[in-house]
């Protein structure tokens, strides 16, 4: 049996999703995008800091892999990362500078946003086929 075709005609993005309680929605939606949405999707839990490292570098490390997915054609989905402010402009810069899209709503208060709330704002960006 052969495996259901996976769109490679959509571009790769990085979804940053900094706040903790939205990890359940990252990777329900990284299933979503692959099961229902035939996308290449990765979902990718926040990397810890390596001993003796800021936190700002467990960020950049998590960027780049985010950045190198999407760069080929991978909708990352990074859950838990936390906004800390100087690693993240270095990742969204890293995106810039690759060409490639990153998206980091904010977090906001009230309940984290569902799985189909993320796929609506993928596909606002032209990110995901509406079906």
């Amino acid at each position: 049996m052969r495996p259901a075709p996976v769109c490679t005609c959509l571009p790769g993005a990085t979804l940053w999703l900094a706040d903790a309680r939205e990890h359940g929605a990252g990777a329900e939606l990284a299933e979503l995008l692959r099961t229902e949405h035939h996308r290449r999707a990765e979902f990718l839990p926040a990397f810890p800091p390596l001993p003796g490292e800021d936190p700002a570098g467990a960020v950049r490390r998590t960027g780049m892999v985010a950045e190198i997915l999407a760069r080929n054609g991978v909708l990352a989905v990074v859950a838990g990362a936390g906004p800390e402010p100087s690693g993240l402009a270095e990742v969204r810069e890293r995106h810039r500078l690759s060409g490639t899209a990153f998206l980091a709503p904010a977090p906001g208060p009230g309940p984290a946003p569902t799985a189909d709330a993320l796929l609506a704002l993928l596909g606002a960006h032209h990110l995901v086929r509406r079906t």
